[in-house]
């Protein structure tokens, strides 16, 4: 193809599709790059049309401009993210790249790589997004690269856009099924296809490893959800929903953390009493390796394992949604047993906490038992009316002291970590518990869903026979956080519902289905299109009757599948069209072999009319009868005249053109 068939409206074509691809990623882009990339598809939109003599004759110039610019801009990737590797690295070059690539589109085959570079850009933007609306803006895009590719093979310009963006829709439908064979059926593997790098993770909002003031009321901000939850039979009510995360056992006074987590415990440590609740929890991707469970677990899945703590643990960071099966009891017995971990539940900063150590002086001189300490504990902070408050005022080195005797204000960590502190200097063997409480019922699809905002801290004290007992002293200040969930605990605002709607009202009860039916949706989606890995493909493959398949059988029947769909695509294609079904075009065949032997062959791509013209020129003795001949043929086939069929069958038997060519 000459390069003067790159003209400005394929150029068009190919600049709109590769920005639009690359638009989702300008956000997460430093500001210089995506203004560069336009900058440089304007360019190639002007600059050749408006200034063509210097676009043309000087190369040499523009080539050494290009290349600089290019240096430069790997040069800046480099200073703004301090690497050349990593996705966001990796993306930000694509999308530099991108664009150089276009402004120096001169040919069919720059055409083309430019177009594949505009696909892969596609595919990049699921490594940051996985929704549903990520995957219908990508699907639109690429029907949008399709129809370029169309206009730009549309050598003539005979399809309107609507007809290019018809035909582009029609064969990516057309792809759908080989793309539901190797959907189903391509061997899975755990986690994703390709490995992603360090940073692919990062930015996961979530629970961490350790809190301070402040911490988990942040996060009660995020509307972001940690997980899903279907239940096996009835959902449990709001109070017993405490899903555990990670322990922490060692503060500076300030500062609560984990401690060890290599030491792993048997399951057997706990006694178990009452009814189980069997459960299914599908968790969003969290580059870490805590899998929340209804307090306590009583099964662990494959892939899973205690810590000496009673965390429930992934061998690896979870970095793609995965579900679970999970067994839980409400009533239990955790570790009863004397240990050395009781110390270190004892342990406070030096110089930290006088008013606090004071006071737990104080209940253990007036109570003998410890069960009866923590009783005593629990009614000060009622009677001192403690408020519950996502805003409390700022603290200073002694957050402990000037929570309990001066602000009594604070949220869930302030409760846990003044809580914890002071158990610990009254002699009882104490530590901080992590996770979500409560969640939200989803009743078009009745299952749970655990939003960031569920994020809570508890304590759990150690009683001699009774082992670590769960104590919330949130649920003394606000009783309806505990029953009730954070929904009803906090102002409507913090809670994403829109200003101006009132619960009681019908706009909020519509708002609020159109939002469950909005999760359902997307809560069907991880479950069987993101969450389609191995277990579930053995699982649909036992459902066809495959008991037990390997990867080299399973990729055998991918093969044997996707060759009998391709056959059968190609024997729609290829089937040639009966003789005997149109007379006029059996008549109009017999016309073209007579013409083959004369030594003019229809070629295949041309039409009648063209067929009759090239002919006409060669064969000017027979320009009359080829033309009448034509004349009848287009009228019967593309307007329908079929009572000249009789008259076209009489033209062609009498039509005995010889073999001489005249010249």
């Amino acid at each position: 193809m000459d390069k003067q068939e790159l003209n400005f409206n394929k150029i068009l074509w190919l600049a709109f599709g590769v920005a639009l691809a690359s638009f989702p990623h300008w956000q997460r882009l430093s500001f210089w790059i995506p203004v560069s990339h336009m900058s440089l598809l304007v360019a190639r939109l002007y600059i050749p049309y408006q200034w063509p003599t210097f676009w043309s004759q000087k190369k040499g110039t523009i080539n050494i401009i290009r290349l600089l610019l290019m240096v430069a801009g790997v040069a800046g990737v480099y200073i703004s993210y301090g690497s050349l590797s990593g996705r966001g690295v990796g993306v930000a070059l694509l999308v530099l790249l991108a664009g150089f690539k276009i402004f120096e589109s001169n040919s069919k085959r720059d055409f083309y790589i430019s177009t594949y570079l505009g696909y892969f850009l596609i595919i990049t933007n699921f490594f940051y997004s996985q929704t549903i609306p990520t995957a219908a803006y990508m699907m639109f895009v690429m029907t949008i690269m399709t129809a370029g590719l169309i206009s730009f093979n549309d050598s003539e310009q005979q399809l309107t856009i609507l007809q290019r963006f018809k035909l582009s829709s029609s064969l990516l439908v057309q792809a759908i099924p080989i793309l539901l064979v190797l959907f189903l059926f391509f061997p899975r593997v755990n986690g994703p296809l390709w490995g992603l790098p360090k940073d692919a993770y990062t930015g996961v909002t979530g629970i961490d490893d350790h809190i301070s003031p402040g911490t988990i009321s942040n996060l009660v901000q995020s509307n972001e959800v940690a997980f899903r939850v279907k239940f096996k039979d009835k959902i449990p009510e709001q109070a017993k929903l405490y899903w555990r995360g990670p322990i922490l056992w060692e503060t500076d006074g300030h500062e609560w953390k984990t401690g060890d987590e290599t030491t792993r415990q048997d399951v057997s440590k706990i006694e178990f009493a009452g009814e189980p609740v069997h459960y299914d929890v599908t968790i969003e991707p969290s580059n870490k390796k805590w899998l929340f469970g209804l307090e306590m677990v009583s099964k662990l899945p494959d892939e899973t394992y205690f810590t000496h703590d009673f965390q429930l643990k992934t061998h690896k960071p979870i970095h793609t949604r995965k579900a679970f099966s999970l067994t839980s009891y409400s009533s239990y017995r955790l570790n009863n047993e004397k240990n050395p971990d009781l110390e270190r539940a004892l342990i406070l900063p030096d110089f930290y906490h006088p008013q606090t150590r004071e006071f737990a002086s104080k209940l253990r001189n007036d109570f003998n038992d410890p069960s009866l300490i923590v009783n005593a504990a629990l009614d000060w902070l009622k009677r001192e009316n403690f408020i519950y408050t996502l805003s409390p005022p700022l603290s200073t080195l002694d957050s402990v002291d000037e929570f309990l005797f001066k602000t009594k204000q604070g949220f869930c960590e302030h409760f846990a970590s003044a809580f914890t502190v002071l158990m610990r200097a009254a002699g009882i063997p104490s530590r901080i518990v992590i996770g979500y409480q409560g969640g939200e019922v989803n009743p078009l699809g009745n299952y749970l869903i655990v939003r960031q905002r569920d994020a809570h801290a508890w304590t759990e004290v150690w009683l001699e026979g009774r082992g670590w007992v769960r104590i919330d002293p949130t649920s003394i200040a606000s009783p309806i956080r505990v029953q009730e969930g954070i929904n009803n605990a906090m102002p409507d605002a913090l809670i994403n519902i829109p200003l101006g709607l009132d619960k009681d009202t019908t706009a909020y009860r519509l708002w609020q289905s159109m939002r469950n039916t909005v999760d359902m949706v997307n809560y069907q989606w991880a479950q069987w299109v993101l969450g389609y890995g191995p277990d579930r493909q053995v699982m649909f493959m036992q459902s066809l009757g495959f008991d037990f398949i390997e990867w080299k059988e399973l990729t055998f029947y991918l093969f044997l599948l996707l060759g009998i769909i391709v056959a059968a695509i190609a024997v729609v294609i290829f089937k040639k069209t009966p003789k005997t079904t149109e007379p006029s075009r059996k008549y109009y065949d017999i016309f073209c072999k007579k013409m083959a032997k004369t030594g003019l062959p229809r070629k295949a791509y041309e039409g009648p009319v063209d067929f009759a013209r090239r002919s006409s020129v060669a064969r000017q003795d027979l320009k009359k009868d080829i033309e009448r001949i034509t004349n009848l043929y287009v009228l019967i086939r593309y307007c329908s005249d079929n009572n000249k069929i009789l008259q076209l069958k009489a033209a062609i038997k009498s039509f005995s053109p010889s073999k001489e060519i005249q010249n």
